[in-house]
């Protein structure tokens, strides 16, 4: 909602729900016509279920779809766990069926 970067000046905290933005998800239901944005009042959400780690913290995913608006844009909003070890460079990890996604980094307090 913020579109603020969880960088080392704006930190996350757990208990926050974080939007990571990504491409490559697959098919969602219900499907959208390729080169058609997503509605943004009927959300189409992964067909196959998407997990994250948070700091190698298993995190809660509330929604795994297409960003509503866009075209082929994915939005996966994960809630920050408790215990993980804050830093600035704590690694985020999505998993969809046998695809893991490259570590990205935030900041956690």
């Amino acid at each position: 909602v913020t579109g603020i970067v969880a960088d080392s000046k704006n930190p996350v905290h757990a208990g926050d729900v974080i939007s990571i933005y990504c491409t490559g998800l697959g098919p969602v239901n219900p499907a959208v016509a390729e080169g058609v944005a997503a509605s943004s009042t009927v959300l189409s959400q992964t067909t196959t279920p998407v997990t994250a780690t948070v700091g190698g913290q298993t995190a809660t995913v509330n929604f795994a779809g297409l960003a509503p608006s866009y075209i082929g844009l994915y939005q996966v909003n994960v809630v920050i766990p408790n215990g993980v070890t804050p830093g600035d460079n704590v690694s985020i990890v999505l998993t969809e069926g046998s695809q893991v996604s490259q570590p990205v980094t935030i900041s956690v307090r």
